[in-house]
């Protein structure tokens, strides 16, 4: 069952934890920036079910692959517009870093390499 895969239910929490996050972004932000970062981890979450249910894998990997890397900077971006705390930012950081970390030994299981 795809609740069971480490990797979607760590994203999964990060979700759940980013949403209140991005609650309290000013009205200016919560809309473009805000919705950018919702979109990422939605889509993030999807392409992880996608990489389950699917047999081409290497396709998700390079999507869940390139979603974390917008994530990240869509977080910093927020970092660097005073709109996260570092304290927040930290955290995502170490969060959206965990699960790249996941998605490696994925690629690694699956004998992928994922071009730079």
């Amino acid at each position: 069952m795809i609740s069971n895969l480490k990797v979607f239910k760590k994203s999964y929490d990060f979700l759940l934890w980013i949403y209140p996050v991005i609650k309290k972004f000013p009205k200016s932000e919560k809309y473009t920036l805000g919705e950018k970062i919702k979109n990422c981890i939605l889509d993030l979450l999807e392409n992880i079910i996608y990489f389950c249910k699917n047999k081409n894998k290497l396709k998700y990997l390079q999507k869940i692959d390139l979603n974390l890397e917008k994530l990240r900077i869509f977080i910093r971006i927020g970092k660097d517009l005073n709109i996260i705390s570092f304290k927040k930012y930290d955290f995502a950081e170490k969060q959206i870093t965990d699960i790249g970390l996941l998605i490696g030994g994925l690629i690694k299981k699956y004998n992928f390499k994922i071009p730079k």
